[in-house]
């Protein structure tokens, strides 16, 4: 019996934990994403937040203010939340340019660094985080973050982010951001 468990376990770790996509299949795709311009002003988002069954749990606004460096090495954006429940957040993040296409970024209930590639039209993000929990008794969860960003046009960026704990997914952040023309 115990054998028949780890058998299925191991299993279903391989099945679940060996789907991961690479950046590179977008290396052809236009509109070119680049994270200092997209991000450098103001960008208003729009989003959804899903549990694990792909109900709508909450929907927010964020507002998106970028500022970087003259050589664009490094940046900070300051996103600030309104969220569907009348609650408001602000998150800074910190961002550092580690090679041509390669980012590092990290910002509070971030643990250790957000690893960033960019390729084609797209940018994917790996990090963990610390979700902080209402309603449960614990107040915090420390899940995996696979977030992907897709710039459609030269100003409107769809973003697409699963957080999962032990590899099974918890639910999924969706965003659409547009830069401001001015």
């Amino acid at each position: 019996m115990f054998r028949s468990l780890f058998v299925l376990g191991l299993l279903s770790a391989c099945i679940f934990g060996c789907g991961t996509r690479s950046i590179a299949i977008y290396e052809a795709e236009t509109p070119f994403f680049n994270l200092e311009s997209f991000f450098n002003g103001k960008v208003e988002g729009w989003g959804i937040v899903l549990n694990r069954n792909n109900d709508v749990v909450k929907r927010f606004k964020v507002n998106v203010e970028g500022y970087f460096t003259a050589d664009k090495s490094s940046g900070k954006l300051v996103e600030k939340f309104f969220w569907s429940d009348g609650k408001r957040e602000e998150r800074v993040w910190n961002l550092k340019k580690t090679s041509d296409n390669e980012w590092g970024g990290t910002s509070d209930g971030v643990i250790g660094t957000a690893h960033g590639v960019a390729s084609g039209n797209a940018l994917k993000w790996s990090y963990r985080y610390n979700l902080i929990l209402e309603d449960s008794f614990l107040n915090k969860l420390s899940v995996d973050f696979d977030d992907w960003m897709f710039l459609v046009e030269n100003n409107v960026l769809m973003n697409r982010a699963v957080f999962s704990k032990f590899g099974l997914r918890l639910g999924t952040v969706i965003i659409t951001f547009k830069k401001s023309d001015g």
